[in-house]
Order: C-alpha cells, then sequence, then structure tokens
C-alpha cells in the first residue's frame, strides 16, 4: 500500500507579501506556521529599511512546500515648498499661505495653519497618513520695526545761517539708510 500525503503550502497571518514606508512595522518570522508547518527563514528577520525576499524552508520529514515573503519597503520622502524652510521677515511683510499639497506631490496638514507677520514661530507639516512622507517644519523669524534715532532728533529751531547738523547714513542705533534731501539748509525751513 502507498499513501502520498499531498503537500501543504505553510501560511502565515502577514501573508506572501508586505508594502511598508522606511522604518514601518514589520512581523517577526515564526517558526511554525498558521497551519503546523515548522522550518527556518532564511534571512530570519525582516529588514524595515531595505526590500527584500524571506524565504521559509520546512523541516525535513513533513510533507511541505516552501514559500516565500516579499517586503516592499518606500522610501519617505521629505516634503518640499517653494518659500523653503525658513524665512526672516521684518514685521508685518509679506508671508506665504502654507499649501496643503508639497511641490512634491505630499498632502497634510500645517499646525499652526497660518503664518503670523508680527511673531516669529515654527509652523509643522504633518503628511496625511498612507504616504511614505516625513513632517518638515517651516521656521520664521519675525524682526521688529526699528525707528532710526538721531543725536539731533526729530526736529530743530534756527536762526538763520545757524549751524545745523550733518545728515549721518546710519542712525545712533545702527540703522543704515538715505535722506530724502541730502543736507540740511540753514536758510530755508524744511
Amino acid at each position: 500500500n502507498v499513501t502520498v500525503t499531498p503537500r501543504t503550502t505553510p501560511t502565515f497571518t502577514f501573508g506572501t507579501s508586505l508594502m511598508i514606508c522606511a522604518g514601518g512595522s514589520v512581523p517577526s518570522l515564526p517558526t511554525t506556521s498558521n497551519n503546523g508547518i515548522t522550518g527556518t527563514w532564511s534571512p530570519s528577520v525582516v529588514d524595515n529599511q531595505n526590500s527584500g525576499t524571506y524565504t521559509f524552508t520546512p523541516s525535513t520529514s513533513q510533507c511541505a512546500n516552501g514559500t516565500t515573503f516579499t517586503v516592499t519597503v518606500n522610501p519617505n520622502i521629505t516634503p518640499t515648498f517653494d518659500f523653503g524652510t525658513s524665512l526672516t521677515i521684518c514685521a508685518g511683510s509679506s508671508v506665504p499661505a502654507l499649501a496643503t499639497t508639497s511641490t512634491n506631490g505630499i498632502t497634510g496638514t500645517w499646525s499652526p495653519s497660518t503664518v503670523d507677520d508680527q511673531n516669529s514661530g515654527s509652523y509643522t507639516f504633518t503628511p496625511t497618513s498612507g504616504q511614505c512622507a516625513t513632517t518638515t517644519t517651516f521656521n520664521v523669524t519675525v524682526n521688529p520695526i526699528v525707528t532710526p534715532v538721531f543725536s539731533f532728533g526729530l526736529s530743530l529751531s534756527v536762526c538763520a545761517g545757524s549751524s545745523v547738523p550733518t545728515l549721518p547714513t546710519t542712525s545712533d542705533n545702527g540703522v543704515p539708510g538715505t535722506w530724502s534731501a541730502g543736507t540740511v539748509d540753514n536758510q530755508d525751513s524744511g
């Protein structure tokens, strides 16, 4: 009498393939399948940074086929935006709108959702789940508006022909600039 036992293909909870983002969760490779086949894996540990194929070889004296588990690891993309990763402005200057889709196609949300043109801050973009993408930050530095200060003040009364100050190109508090009239006229008010 000859009894022929059909070969069993080992099955595992994680199936025969998996697609993840780099660094994503991967299963441990058990030495016993869901349907009771014992064996070994080569390689024995799933790498969550690199794609690969893992082969299960059943132990001898079992009527079982080998099987494979293929893992595809997609790289994480850093979202990019036209405005870059940082901006320095003067208070009240123009600021960009925070787009919900990056220039390289990643969708997500910003927190906070709008840029404050009066205060420095960091804005974090969080990609919508299901995309292989990382969070990114946009840093905005807001410099206060400085009023130039001069030793001669904001106004001066003199007698015609009297001594008048020279108009410097840098204020006493370090603001460089130009004057609309290059010199003070000691004959006429202005």
